[in-house]
């Protein structure tokens, strides 16, 4: 019986070991602070350990951050595809061995692509090897002062040493934005192309929320879904945080819950650091703009720029005067939010009968979640129509 027991345990150790998802933390830890007095606004399990997948490229590029300012990259700088990165297991570029790729496409390509073969390529042109390149992030981490992080590999594929926790990566987002913020423009990057064919952004938030400013995701079976991101909106700014969600949908509107209930109580952003002149010129040649655009207060995502062609339903009617009543209604509630929309009263059939549904329509994606959102006491009805 002994012996039947020791080994059961032997199988079950064996196991959990092989398979890391097995012995996940649950539930999820989160964290929100405020951008401009580092104050924590929310938080649960802020400082439990987890694996934290492809939010560990933040630190990648935050190193990269360091080499351009100290002129040892430049955005035409080759990086050479070793045989090891070109055999990294996916999410990636798929790039041959013996290739290069230039280093302001390997920023992106970091970013939009969370590409695992250009993270190695990246550590070894940096210090030689990804092991040298994983040490110099610790290192950095201790002095950014992230105590219960440490780092094995630049991509943030599985390893059992390389954890953080919501809280540093918290600081990891703040320390990126505010020791370069002529970079900012950087992290609301979509996509990108190379060679002939372009690579999109899979981070929704990005899209659904307004004020989102981008910054990383991430995803292994170890760790659950991750997700890093500043949002600023009302001359307010957070960072927000969330590890180990259930899906990336659940993830994704528990970022956007966060951000709607956090937000009101943040202080006015101020900015602690403005980049000199040389600095925005630097990144505006890494970034493809101008200095002047990047030297502009960064709002967020600009609504303005993103496709307006989006719309909400705020309620369906049986006479057309109740829907036109409805758009009214909806109107003075959300005032200016509305400026620039159009109300629309469509008529249909339904089982024989008219119906007119009440809809504002020249919306761009984030507007029209964030005012369903606004109007969930009003009409929990209100639902987002895509083009």
């Amino acid at each position: 019986m002994r012996r039947k027991f020791l080994t059961l345990c032997i199988v079950t150790l064996c196991f959990t070991w092989a398979f890391p998802s097995a012995s996940l933390a649950a539930p999820f830890s989160s964290i929100v602070i405020d951008a401009t007095s580092g104050r924590t606004l929310q938080q649960y399990r802020a400082s439990q350990s987890r694996y934290p997948a492809s939010l560990t490229k933040l630190m990648s590029l935050y190193i990269m951050f360091e080499e351009i300012e100290a002129g040892r990259l430049t955005p035409k700088t080759p990086i050479y595809i070793s045989r090891q990165a070109a055999r990294q297991p996916a999410s990636r570029l798929g790039l041959r061995a013996g290739k290069s790729i230039p280093a302001d496409v390997a920023m992106k390509a970091l970013l939009v692509k969370s590409a695992n073969d250009v993270a190695m390529a990246i550590a070894e042109h940096i210090s030689g090897s990804e092991s040298k390149f994983a040490r110099r992030m610790s290192k950095t981490a201790r002095e950014l002062g992230l105590y219960d992080t440490s780092f094995t590999n630049a991509s943030g594929l599985y390893h059992w040493r390389q954890q953080s926790t919501a809280r540093d990566m918290a600081k990891l987002a703040q320390a990126l934005l505010s020791r370069f913020p002529q970079f900012e423009n950087l992290w609301q990057t979509t996509s990108f192309n190379f060679e002939e064919k372009q690579y999109r952004s899979h981070n929704r938030v990005l899209r659904r929320l307004a004020g989102a400013i981008g910054m990383k995701t991430g995803y292994i079976r170890a760790s659950g879904y991750n997700i890093a991101t500043a949002v600023q909106r009302d001359n307010k700014r957070i960072i927000l945080v969330i590890m180990g969600g259930n899906s990336a949908e659940s993830r994704d509107r528990h970022a956007i819950s966060l951000a709607d209930r956090s937000l009101p109580r943040a202080q006015t952003y101020v900015a602690k650091t403005k980049p000199n002149s040389k600095k925005l010129h630097q990144a505006a040649l890494w970034l493809g703009t101008s200095a002047q655009d990047l030297a502009k207060p960064t709002q967020g995502l600009v609504l303005a720029d993103l496709p307006r062609d989006w719309k909400i339903q705020v309620g369906a009617f049986s006479a057309s005067v109740h829907a036109s009543s409805q758009l009214q209604r909806i109107r003075r509630v959300l005032g200016a939010q509305l400026e620039n929309s159009e109300g629309l009263t469509e008529q249909i059939e339904r089982n024989g009968k008219p119906m007119y549904r009440a809809r504002f329509a020249n919306l761009s994606e984030p507007q029209a979640f964030h005012l369903c959102r606004s109007l969930l006491e009003v009409t929990p009805s209100c639902l987002p129509i895509a083009p």
